[in-house]
C-alpha cells in the first residue's frame, strides 16, 4: 500500500486510474479505492464518472451493495452528464449488479434492460458486454434459462471478438450456472443420464473460466469458477475430485471477500451433504452463515442447513433454522422496499431525460433481434424460421444440414471445438444465401437453410454447393487433424403445401442421406 501511494503521488488522474483497475482485478479493494478517490479528487467529470464505476465495483465485491449502489447511481448521472451512452451503460449495468446481490431482482432487471439500450445506441462493445454479463445474471436469478443462455453466450461471443478475456471467463461460468440448473431441472424429471451430461457441460465451462481467470490474475473470477467447477463435478458423480479440487484454494481475509469465502464453504457444504456426511455439511453451512456477506445470502446458507439437520434426524434443529429463513425472508423484504424507494427517486430525474418513445423503441428492437437470432452462429434461430415459414411453402426449397459424426467431434476433440465447428459451418451457410433466403440454427448440430423461386434442380444444385464447400473447408484451422462433411435433405413447396410437411419430407431426406453413407444430398427423386 505505501509503494503505491508513493506512485499516487507523481501519478496523473489517467494513470491512477488505469492502476486502479489492475488492482481491482487482483483483489486489492482498499488499494484500488485508495487511487480510485485520488483520481476523483483531481480529475475532471469523465474521470470522477469513471473512478465512481471502480468505487462501485469495488464496493460490490466487498458486499457493501448499499455504498455500491450509491457510487454506481453518481457515475451513472455523471455519464449522462457528459453525453457518455457508453459509460452510463457501464455504471447501469453495475447497479443492476449491486441491486440483484441486494436480492432486488425487479429493479435490477429494469437497470441491465436500460444498460443495454444504451450501450446500443452508443455502439459501445465493451459496454454492450458489461449489460449483457448483467442481463444474464439476473435471467438466471428468475430462473429464465434460455434467456440467460442467449444472453451469455451472446456476450461471451462479443467479448471474445473485442478481446475482453476477463468479460468472456465471467460469461463462460454463468453460462456454467445456467447449465447446472438445467442439470437440476432434468434430475427433477428423473433423467439421470442427461442431469450428467449437463454437470459436466458445466464444469467445462467453468474450467475454462478458471484458466482464463488464473491466467489474467483475477482471483476472484477463478475462485468463482473454481467453486463452480467442484459443484458440477460433485453433481455429475465425482465429489472425491471435487472435494480434492476445492483443498486447492487457500483462502485469504485480507484480499478475499465475505461472497468467495461463503461460496466456497457452501460448495463443499453441498458436496458433503450429498455424500451424507452430515455433521460436516452442518458445520459448512453454520460458518457460512455466520460471515453471510448479505441477508439474501443468509436466507439461502439457512435453507441449506435446515435441509442438512433435517437429512441427520435432527428436526429440532432443521425446523430452527427454517425459523431464521423467515425471519431473514421478512427483512429482506421490507429493506428491499425502502431501497427501490430510494433508488426510484434518483432515477427519475434520469428518466425525464430521455425520450421515453425511443427508450422503448430501442427496447423492442434489442429484445426481437435477441429473440430470433441464434447467440452461438449469428444466423437466424428456430423461432425465426417458423415465422418465415408460416408466411407459406409456395415458391420455396428447404434444405435440412446436418454436420456428420458430431458427437465425434465433441468426444475426440472437445465441446470447445465442437461449438467452433457450428460457428464456421454458420459462416459457410450466410454467403449462401440470396437476398430473401433464410440460414437458421435448427437445433444442435442441425442447420436450415430456405431458399426462395427454385426449382427442384436449382435447389439441389445448392444444396451440393453448401455440401461441397463445407467437405473443402481447411477444418484444420479450427483443430489440427479435423474434418468435417455435411448430410443434406432438401424438400421444395410444391411437395407439400404445410409448413410442417415441407420440414418432414426433408427431414426424412436428411435421414436418408445419413443412412446412405452421410456426406451427400438427397432430394425427390423426381427432379426438373
Amino acid at each position: 500500500m505505501s509503494h503505491e501511494i508513493a506512485v499516487a503521488e507523481r501519478a496523473t488522474p489517467a494513470e491512477l486510474l488505469s492502476r486502479s483497475r489492475d488492482l481491482l482485478r487482483g483483489s486489492e479493494y482498499e488499494t484500488a479505492i485508495a487511487l480510485a478517490r485520488q483520481a476523483a479528487e483531481e480529475g475532471d467529470p469523465a474521470t470522477r464518472a469513471e473512478a465512481l464505476w471502480i468505487l462501485a465495483n469495488c464496493r460490490r465485491l466487498q458486499d457493501d451493495y448499499p455504498q455500491a449502489l450509491e457510487y454506481a447511481l453518481g457515475a451513472a448521472e455523471l455519464f449522462r452528464e457528459i453525453g457518455h451512452p457508453g459509460g452510463e451503460a457501464r455504471a447501469r449495468s453495475e447497479v443492476a449488479r449491486a441491486l440483484l446481490s441486494s436480492g432486488e431482482t425487479d429493479e435490477a432487471l429494469k437497470e441491465s434492460l436500460s444498460a443495454l439500450e444504451l450501450a446500443e445506441a452508443g455502439a459501445d462493445l465493451s459496454a454492450h458486454v458489461t449489460a449483457m454479463t448483467a442481463l444474464g445474471n439476473v435471467y438466471l436469478s428468475m430462473q429464465q434459462l434460455d434467456l440467460a443462455l442467449q444472453v451469455c453466450e451472446r456476450g461471451a461471443e462479443m467479448a471474445r471478438l473485442i478481446g475482453d478475456e476477463i468479460a468472456n471467463a465471467a460469461l463462460q461460468d454463468t453460462v456454467a450456472c445456467v447449465l447446472m440448473n438445467d442439470s437440476e431441472v432434468a434430475r427433477g424429471r428423473g433423467d439421470q443420464t442427461e442431469a450428467v451430461r449437463l454437470a459436466l457441460a458445466a464444469a467445462e465451462r467453468s474450467h475454462t473460466a478458471m484458466l482464463i481467470a488464473r491466467e489474467h490474475g483475477h482471483r476472484r473470477n477463478e475462485a468463482c469458477a473454481l467453486a463452480n467447477l467442484a459443484e458440477a463435478l460433485g453433481s455429475a458423480g465425482q465429489p472425491a475430485r471435487a472435494l480434492e479440487l476445492l483443498d486447492t484454494w487457500r483462502i485469504d481475509p485480507a484480499r478475499d471477500s465475505a461472497y468467495t469465502i461463503t461460496h466456497h464453504l457452501d460448495t463443499r457444504g453441498g458436496i458433503c451433504l450429498a455424500l451424507e456426511r452430515y455433521e460436516e455439511a452442518i458445520t459448512l453451512f453454520t460458518q457460512a452463515l455466520g460471515v453471510a456477506e448479505s441477508k439474501s445470502a443468509a436466507m439461502m446458507f439457512c435453507e441449506h442447513l435446515s435441509a442438512a439437520y433435517e437429512r441427520s434426524g435432527d428436526f429440532a434443529a432443521a425446523l430452527d433454522a427454517h425459523k431464521k429463513y423467515h425471519l431473514l425472508y421478512r427483512q429482506v423484504a421490507s429493506e428491499a422496499a425502502l431501497r427501490t424507494a430510494r433508488v426510484a427517486a434518483v432515477r427519475m430525474e434520469t428518466e425525464q431525460a430521455k425520450a421515453s418513445a425511443e427508450r422503448e423503441r430501442l427496447r423492442a428492437d434489442g429484445l426481437l433481434r435477441m429473440s430470433l437470432e441464434d447467440p452461438l452462429t449469428g444466423l437466424a434461430n428456430r423461432r425465426h424460421l417458423d415465422d418465415e415459414l408460416a408466411t407459406g411453402v409456395a415458391g420455396r426449397a428447404i434444405a435440412l444440414v446436418d454436420v456428420d459424426h458430431f458427437k465425434r467431434v465433441n468426444d475426440s476433440f472437445s465441446h470447445q471445438i465442437g461449438d467452433e465447428v457450428l460457428r464456421a459451418l454458420g459462416g459457410l451457410l450466410r454467403p449462401a444465401c440470396r437476398a430473401g433466403d433464410v440460414a437458421a440454427r435448427y437445433g444442435g448440430e442441425e442447420f436450415a437453410v430456405l431458399f426462395r423461386g427454385l426449382s427442384t434442380a436449382e435447389a439441389a444444385a445448392a444444396a451440393e454447393r453448401i455440401r461441397r464447400t463445407v467437405e473443402d473447408y481447411d477444418w484444420a484451422g479450427v483443430a489440427p487433424g479435423l474434418a468435417v462433411t455435411v448430410s443434406v435433405g432438401v424438400a421444395v413447396g410444391g411437395e407439400s403445401a404445410l409448413p410442417a410437411g415441407l420440414l418432414s419430407l426433408a427431414d426424412r431426406r436428411l435421414y436418408e442421406a445419413k443412412n446412405a453413407g452421410r456426406n451427400r444430398v438427397h432430394i425427390s427423386t423426381s427432379v426438373s
